[in-house]
């Protein structure tokens, strides 16, 4: 039997957060659906960031509200207590918390040091968890930081180590200016899957045009199966200078079908979902290479 692979898909998140058009909440509907119909399970479909900040996530609440769901698992990005409050008031799913290896990424994302993060992490995972939601906890600049540098995996591992003592049921390492070379991203997931079972972890990846198969096979061998992923590579991070796009499902679905693993997403239906997605943004198309200034 072929091995199950499960696909986050973060367009309506990641994605649409650093574009300089808002999209509205019915166009953000209407994608979810489309999503749904294509096969996919989960969806990461906003963040509870300020508005000012990032007004692309601003209807993050009567996005939720307007779209219920039973079947599909919905993930939301959490960034502090606030954000948390917030989060709470929805019937999402999935709560991502997100701290930064790089002490000087987590003060430009958050306005707080990774340590000053990870010490207002423990009650607000209890928190969460006592109101009935799966915890992930995201471990952003995981392969490199755009002001630091390299990351080490002692870096890494740190905030590994604090998510796993505050409780969260999984851990996302994230490449968040698409830095990671294969003998990086081996170093990291080698002290990763020391910490927690490989089933538990998940990759965000960004792309910088240099190729992700190798680091996707690396991941594969190490037994990491999650992955996440957005529609035509849309996406960057607002607060990483130069971050390129995600993942592009329609690059990393048809490659994991052609090895022999299972996603139950159709691929043949996402030309038509980043055509729906380029028309909202009020472009014709969704190139790849010009969405991620």
């Amino acid at each position: 039997m072929s091995t199950a692979i499960e696909i986050t898909d973060v367009t309506l998140r990641d994605g649409l957060q650093d574009q300089p058009q808002v999209l509205s909440t019915a166009d953000k509907i209407q994608i979810a659906d489309l999503l749904v119909q294509a096969g996919y399970h989960n969806l990461e479909l906003g963040s509870f960031m300020r508005a000012d900040r990032v007004p692309q996530m601003a209807d993050t609440e009567a996005f939720l509200a307007a779209w219920p769901t039973s079947h599909i698992r919905r993930h939301v990005l959490v960034p502090n207590a606030r954000g948390l409050d917030r989060a709470l008031t929805t019937d999402a799913d999935t709560l991502v918390f997100v701290v930064s290896a790089s002490n000087a990424h987590n003060r430009a994302n958050l306005n707080r040091s990774t340590d000053e993060s990870l010490e207002a992490l423990i009650p607000l995972v209890r928190r969460a968890k006592d109101n009935g939601r799966q915890v992930l906890g995201a471990v952003s600049t995981a392969f490199g930081c755009p002001y630091q540098g390299a990351i080490s995996p002692a870096e890494v591992s740190h905030v590994m180590d604090a998510y796993l003592n505050a409780g969260v049921d999984g851990v996302i390492l994230a490449d968040t200016i698409g830095s990671a070379t294969p003998p990086i991203f081996t170093d990291i997931l080698h002290a990763a899957v020391t910490r927690i079972s490989p089933s538990r972890i998940g990759l965000h990846l960004h792309d910088s045009g240099t190729g992700l198969e190798p680091l996707i096979d690396i991941a594969l061998d190490a037994g990491i199966f999650q992955f996440d992923t957005a529609i035509g590579g849309l996406g960057g991070c607002p607060f990483a200078p130069g971050a390129p796009g995600n993942l592009k499902a329609e690059d990393l679905i048809p490659y994991l079908d052609s090895k022999g693993y299972t996603t139950g997403i159709d691929y043949r239906k996402l030309p038509t979902i980043a055509l729906s997605l380029g028309i909202a943004l009020g472009q014709h198309t969704v190139p790849r290479d010009t969405l991620h200034s």
